[in-house]
């Protein structure tokens, strides 16, 4: 089955554990945009543009994918060659709420994290939401361009999705 799944959201709002879910489901390869953005490899480095769109190009070219990102403009071939988009609705409060809980865990050693979570980081993904529901008329906006092919779900559509079963023709 091939499939091109775009998933978008703000922060916290669970893109990437849906897109680990639906790679799982679907046998997907799933793709964080954060990590092509940023090289965790070398000390979270922002990669050159060239080379982010380097990775991203070979992202496009499987014949099937899962993208998450929370919709930044330089991606938005990704949307294009979509066959299907997520539009994560998350409330900004809920937003803050689960970068809090979020950095709180990870300060605790109870959760993984790709950033280590300082004071400085906490309040870097703080303004990340503030930017992001700035921007998120815009990006509404954008997404009007491919309305075919967007489904704006919250967190109990997820669960939907997930639990329904694949027909032949999905």
């Amino acid at each position: 089955m091939n499939r091109k799944i775009y998933i978008m959201g703000p922060v916290g709002s669970g893109k990437t554990t849906f897109s680990k879910q639906l790679s799982k489901k679907y046998g997907i390869q799933y793709y964080e945009l954060d990590k092509v953005s940023w090289d965790d490899d070398h000390g979270h480095v922002k990669r050159s543009k060239d080379e982010a769109m380097k990775i991203f190009h070979e992202i496009l070219g499987e014949k099937s994918w899962i993208i998450e990102d929370v919709g930044r403009t330089k991606f938005q071939e990704g949307r294009k060659e979509a066959d299907i988009i997520y539009y994560i609705k998350l409330s900004r409060l809920k937003a803050y709420y689960r970068v809090i809980k979020r950095w709180l865990k990870q300060r605790l050693g109870k959760e993984v994290y790709n950033h280590p979570p300082t004071g400085k980081q906490l309040l870097y993904f703080i303004s990340t939401v503030n930017s992001y529901y700035k921007k998120e008329p815009e990006r509404l906006k954008d997404l009007e361009e491919y309305k075919d092919k967007v489904i704006y779900i919250t967190n109990k559509d997820m669960k939907k999705i997930l639990k329904k079963e694949i027909t032949p023709n999905e």
